[in-house]
Order: structure tokens, then C-alpha cells, then sequence
């Protein structure tokens, strides 16, 4: 949240007064995991619509406060299309996550999820 020389403050996040878990630490019911799917695609679209990849996206780098997720371990951000390797970070985190949700019950395609967020892009 804020940088004050050497320090850094960072935020907490929880959801009724519970430290919010990692998403890899969670079993949502189906309702809850088709959600969660839909809100990390959409936050997936916005970065990459802005030109920006995660670069190490994964349940471990995604919080799951309640019924809203928070994207975490945010430092090695890359750019898409500046990095010599950022479309390839893409397609990994696409990979990483769909992973995810496909072995929990959700059909996550990573190529399609890949695809919808190159149209994003341009």
C-alpha cells in the first residue's frame, strides 16, 4: 500500500476477521468456483488490456477473501508485448490456473482462456 524508505506497508487481507487464504488453499462449491473463475479472467483481461502479464500466476498468488479474489505477489509484473518472453508468461498463467479449476469440477480451457485475453490485448 505505501513505500516509506526501506519500509513497506502492505494491506491485510481477510474476510470476517479470517486471514484470506490462498485460492490453492480453498475447496469452493461449484456457484463459488465458476465465480472465482470469472472474476480472475476479468482481472486477467484488465492487466493484459493494459499491456501487462502476471508473470508467475498461480492458486498460490491469488487470494480468495470470501467470495472476492485478490491477486497477490504482484513485483515481476511484465509487459505483454516489452518483454521478449511475455506472451509466453501469458500462456503459462493461462496454463497454471486452468489447471486449477479443470482438476476442481470447471471446465477451464487454457487455450481459450489465452485466446479471449489476446483479443484483450488488441
Amino acid at each position: 500500500m505505501q513505500i516509506d524508505g526501506t519500509e513497506l506497508m502492505m494491506e491485510w487481507i481477510s474476510h470476517d476477521g479470517q486471514t484470506a487464504p490462498r485460492l490453492a488453499q480453498t475447496r469452493p462449491d461449484e456457484a463459488l468456483l465458476a465465480d472465482y473463475f470469472e472474476q480472475l479472467r476479468e482481472a486477467m483481461a484488465i492487466l493484459t488490456q493494459d499491456g501487462w502479464v502476471h508473470g508467475d500466476l498461480s492458486p498460490y498468488n491469488i487470494l480468495a477473501a470470501g467470495p472476492r479474489l485478490v491477486i497477490i505477489d504482484l513485483p515481476q509484473i511484465l509487459s505483454l508485448t516489452g518483454h521478449d518472453r511475455g506472451f509466453e508468461y501469458l500462456r503459462r498463467d493461462c496454463t497454471n490456473v486452468c489447471r486449477w479449476f479443470t482438476a476442481r469440477g470447471l471446465a477451464a480451457d487454457p487455450d481459450e482462456l489465452y485466446d479471449d485475453l489476446l483479443r484483450h490485448a488488441f
